[in-house]
Formats: structure tokens, sequence, C-alpha cells
């Protein structure tokens, strides 16, 4: 049921996002063409801001989702406390490792992914290897929604790549056309994607 619940989101996102980027287009044609194609780029670029928030909004339940199971973990009887500890401390300290849409380069998507990645390692062998784990059934459901999560910001992150390639490509279009004022060009900048 969670599963396709993901999936109903992503697709309710793409026929909003489509839907507002239609719309757009319709109020370009009575527009005069400078006003249309800065118009478009600003919807291109609020569809890019959508798909970010998702995708962030999809990372942050991964990282509550993974203090709660270790905090689920920490009520057996018998757990690891040294490690419960440290995974939690370094859990808090994940989002700060964050990449942003400014500073996403190749190094700190990766750095980012493979200090998520080792964490869910970690947190799943403390689960799986804590005796009476089993009798404690939110945690199964809690790796669960882990799983799904971390799923879901690989979807969103394609998801903000198509958006972004049509944001850089009429961005392009902008800078080639002297129909929009070199004012009206300063401070556009294309976007980074995921695809580096």
């Amino acid at each position: 049921m969670k599963i396709n619940s993901y999936l109903v989101a992503i697709l309710l996102a793409l026929a909003v996002i489509s839907c507002k980027e239609n719309s757009d287009k319709k109020t370009e044609k009575a527009a005069p063409s400078s006003n249309a194609a800065l118009a478009h780029l600003q919807a291109l670029g609020d569809s890019c801001s959508k798909a970010w928030e998702m995708m962030i909004s999809s990372d942050d339940q991964k990282i509550k989702d993974l203090e709660r199971l270790l905090q689920e973990i920490s009520y057996i009887p018998g757990h690891n406390a040294q490690e419960v500890e440290r995974l939690s401390q370094q859990v808090k300290e994940l989002s700060g490792k964050r990449y942003t849409s400014e500073n996403m380069t190749s190094p700190a998507i990766d750095a980012y992914d493979q200090a998520t990645d080792e964490i869910l390692r970690q947190v799943f062998d403390l689960k799986r290897s804590t005796k009476g784990v089993e009798n404690y059934t939110l945690t199964a459901e809690l790796e669960t929604s882990i799983r799904e999560a971390d799923g879901m910001v690989v979807n969103y992150r394609v998801l903000y790549d198509r958006w972004v390639h049509k944001y850089n490509e009429s961005l392009e279009k902008i800078q080639t056309t002297t129909e929009v004022s070199d004012e009206d060009r300063q401070g556009l900048k294309k976007k980074l994607t995921f695809e580096i």
C-alpha cells in the first residue's frame, strides 16, 4: 500500500506540474514574445523547485524514520546502547552534509550518498543483530518506510533533472534572442543536474 501511495504522489505531482506548464503556454500566446519567454522560464523554474522540495521532503522523512528506528531499538532489553548512541549522532548530522541546488557537484552528491548508504547499512545491521527485535514489529515497518523513502529520493532526482533540462534549454534560447533585454537576462543562470 505504501509503495502505491508513493507512486500516486509522483503521478499527481507530474500532472500538477504539467498542467501548470500547459496553462502558462496558453498565457504566452496572448503575451509579447519577451514576456512569454520569461513567463515560460519562470514556470519551468517553479516546476524545478517543486520537484526539489518533494525530493528533500522524502529525504527528510527517511532521516526522521532512521531516528525513530534507533529509538525503537533502544527500547529492546539488552540492546547495544553504545551503537545506538553513535548511530543516532551520525543520523542527526546527516542532513548537514546534504548538497544544495547551488553546490551539487559530483563529489558533493557522491559524498552524501555514500554517507547515507553507510548509515543505512549500519542501522539495519544493528536492527538485525539485536536479539528480540522480532517482537518489536514497528522496527520492520520503519525499515520498509526508510527503504521506500530512499528509493523515492532517486525518483524525485530524475523528475528534478527532467525539469532542469527543460529550464536550461529555455534559458539558452532567451540568452541568444534579441527579444529579451539584457536587463531581463541579468541574474539568470543554468541550474545544475544530478546527471553530472
